[in-house]
């Protein structure tokens, strides 16, 4: 699944909705996007003709151009997060649909809920800057719920032991950083670690360490900032060789072709 890196949201509405029995949605056309995440009880939205019984846990992504309606479930009231935007390219042209299915029970995630309640509270209180800090707070969202829905995956859920060791290798790639050393780190045999690694991520220590090395190499030569002896070295390799067919083996093409102003 592709991901779209160059989403720009326009914010037209944002609300925690704590909903009473009369509680709807008039039938109507939307010109926007409606990402609404359902903390509490029950209701139904009839999206297109198609009526939909919402629930706890349970995240609806409308697409623009959509007919909507809704209304409570009177014994079972819901409170809710809804989030009206329309959403752009960097250039300014209006975006795609967003990728994600219009009813997905994704559950309660602590999170998640955080960073709403937090786009909600700022957009509540349209304090200097919150148009800035609603639109990263929303493109956060959404990059969470890409992760949840397309790719399948919930970092939160990651084991903790794992994680410092991802913390470790991310402050610590340029030196000579083993396996034996990161497992002693987390209080773990090297066996042990590795399987759990590999289990948690879908790579092997190694495989995750070069992939940091090399994604930092590459920013080096495309920045300009050094030549390609220099990016290796300062990326942990001793070795340009082997620095050389890391980098054309993960990135497909060799470090030379990433440099804008410094020669090889």
């Amino acid at each position: 699944m592709e991901i779209n890196d160059f989403l720009v949201p326009d914010i037209g509405y944002l609300i925690y909705r704590k909903c009473t029995p009369t509680w709807e949605i008039a039938e109507t056309e939307i010109s926007f996007y409606d990402i609404t995440y359902i903390t509490e009880g029950r209701g139904i939205y009839i999206i297109n003709g198609v009526q939909y019984e919402v629930k706890r846990g349970d995240l609806l992504c409308i697409p623009s151009g959509s007919i909507r309606k809704a209304h409570c479930i009177v014994d079972d009231l819901m409170n809710l997060y809804s989030a009206n935007f329309k959403l752009y390219e960097m250039n300014g042209q209006i975006a795609a649909d967003l990728p994600l299915p219009l009813l997905t029970h994704i559950g309660i995630k602590s999170d998640l809920v955080g960073l709403f309640r937090e786009l909600s509270n700022a957009w509540g209180r349209k304090e200097t800057g919150y148009l800035i800090k609603t639109r990263g707070l929303l493109l956060v969202i959404i990059h969470r719920l890409f992760e949840l829905i397309l790719l399948k995956k919930d970092p939160t859920s990651i084991d903790y032991r794992v994680k410092k060791a991802i913390s470790y290798i991310s402050e610590n790639y340029a030196s000579n950083v083993s396996v034996k050393e990161i497992a002693n780190l987390v209080g773990l045999n090297t066996v042990y670690f590795g399987a759990l690694f590999k289990s948690e991520t879908g790579m092997l220590v190694n495989q995750y360490l070069a992939q940091t090395r090399i994604n930092h190499a590459q920013d080096m030569l495309q920045n300009g900032e050094c030549n390609v002896s220099e990016a290796a070295e300062r990326c942990g390799y001793r070795d340009l060789s082997h620095f050389r067919k890391q980098f054309k083996m993960i990135k497909g093409y060799s470090p030379s072709q990433c440099l804008r102003i410094q020669p090889e």
